[in-house]
């Protein structure tokens, strides 16, 4: 039998368990299941539906570009209005090197476009799904704020 790290296997037999198809029974931590039981009919209705791997990974890397606090600031500055890099980098306080280093990362995985007009840069969100993708985080973390403080009272 295949144990999962940081599970304490229990013998199903002796919990009279083996007759209903549990092969073992777990302590884990509240939350999680107690018995190990695959619902096989679910699992092979949702597995085509699961996104493949390789597009997981590209998914995964958009997250990480997502991750950094001063991208964040810079994709909801442009959800307000399309900026060039040297307002961008007054607004946020930032050298106009690390704001062009950011916004590179941003371009990379489509999340900003660009425009010249002589000089100047000027970018503006790729995609205008990504201000409800921002309003949606902020939300939220709202929430989970709030949460915390119920907690603590």
């Amino acid at each position: 039998m295949r144990t999962v790290p940081g599970w304490r296997i229990i013998c199903a037999c002796a919990h009279g368990l083996r007759d209903r198809g549990v092969s073992a029974v777990t302590e884990r931590e509240e939350g999680t299941c107690e018995a190990v039981v695959l619902h096989g009919t679910k699992l092979a209705a949702l597995q085509p539906l699961l996104v493949d791997e390789e597009r997981v990974q590209i998914e995964a890397e958009r997250f990480r570009a997502l991750g950094d606090p001063t991208r964040l600031r810079i994709l909801s500055a442009l959800a307000l209005a399309e900026l060039c890099v040297c307002d961008l980098s007054g607004l946020l306080g930032i050298t106009q090197t690390a704001t062009s280093q950011h916004l590179k990362i941003l371009r990379t995985f489509g999340m900003v476009r660009y425009r010249k007009q002589g000089r100047m840069a000027f970018y503006r969100l790729a995609d205008p799904s990504l201000t409800g993708l921002l309003a949606r985080l902020r939300v939220v973390s709202r929430e989970e704020g709030l949460a915390r403080e119920c907690q603590s009272i």
